[in-house]
């Protein structure tokens, strides 16, 4: 097997349907060279003849951040880009990011814009820096971080992926014209995993929250002027100026 240019990687668990949707909207949109790598935790084995899908079995479940970190390290892409299960990808997704992180190299991770069930595109923010709820990077740079802090069990994974790229002197920014749609099931595997908020949050905090003044000035560093405004924990900003950060 060539090693592809692009690897998209997911995790699923007991959502046939939606993740069934994702791979359809990968096969139509994606116009590089692709795989798709999947952490598999179903009770049923996900099913999937598409060629340039790798499926992960997950037996018994690694949880949310260790199934990813898995999914992630049998990439073989030079570019990594994840997805959630019941997300879709749209039309030219995969060359905008590219283009954009190959033009900004002293970018570390890109931040795709999504719609949230229908909603206006965005990105996130916390703590004062973006972070990627879908994002891309090198898969070398992947490597060299550790991917997501396994400290966690699912809450603020792509938060700590944001501050790990910051600490090792490397950009985050947004790419507002790589677009991701998210379905956000509601099931019982989205409620089990609320559980887990309070105690990532401390985590995260405690891990990351010492070494802010150097992630910040990491990302005032590589801030790429003209971005549009982040909405602070997935809320609209309303009417916002775009400013340079400050600590």
């Amino acid at each position: 097997m060539t090693t592809p240019k692009l690897s998209l990687v997911t995790g699923t668990v007991n959502r046939p349907i939606p993740f069934a949707n994702l791979v359809r909207s990968i096969v139509e949109h994606t116009t590089v060279d692709w795989e798709l790598v999947v952490s598999d935790a179903s009770d049923v084995p996900v099913v999937c003849e598409a060629p340039r899908v790798r499926l992960l079995p997950e037996k018994p479940r690694l949880g949310c951040v260790k199934g990813y970190n898995r999914a992630f390290r049998a990439a073989k892409g030079e570019w990594v880009i994840f997805l959630n299960d019941d997300a879709e990808v749209t039309a030219g997704y995969d060359t905008a990011a590219i283009r954009f992180m190959e033009a900004h190299p002293q970018i570390g991770l890109g931040c795709l814009h999504y719609s949230e069930d229908g909603g206006e595109f965005k990105a996130n923010d916390a703590w004062g820096v973006p972070y990627a709820n879908f994002g891309i990077l090198k898969r070398e740079l992947g490597d060299k971080v550790g991917w997501f802090d396994e400290a966690l069990i699912m809450y603020g994974n792509d938060n700590s992926l944001t501050f790990r790229v910051l600490l090792a002197d490397k950009g985050v920014a947004q790419i507002p014209e790589s677009r991701i749609l998210h379905h956000s099931t509601k099931d019982a595997m989205r409620e089990g995993n609320q559980r887990y908020r309070a105690q990532d949050t401390r985590i995260l905090q405690e891990s990351y929250m010492p070494a802010r003044s150097y992630w910040l000035a990491t990302y005032r560093k590589y801030w790429i002027p003209g971005q549009p405004v982040t909405w602070p924990h997935g809320r609209a900003p309303g009417k916002q100026r775009i400013r340079i950060p400050v600590s």
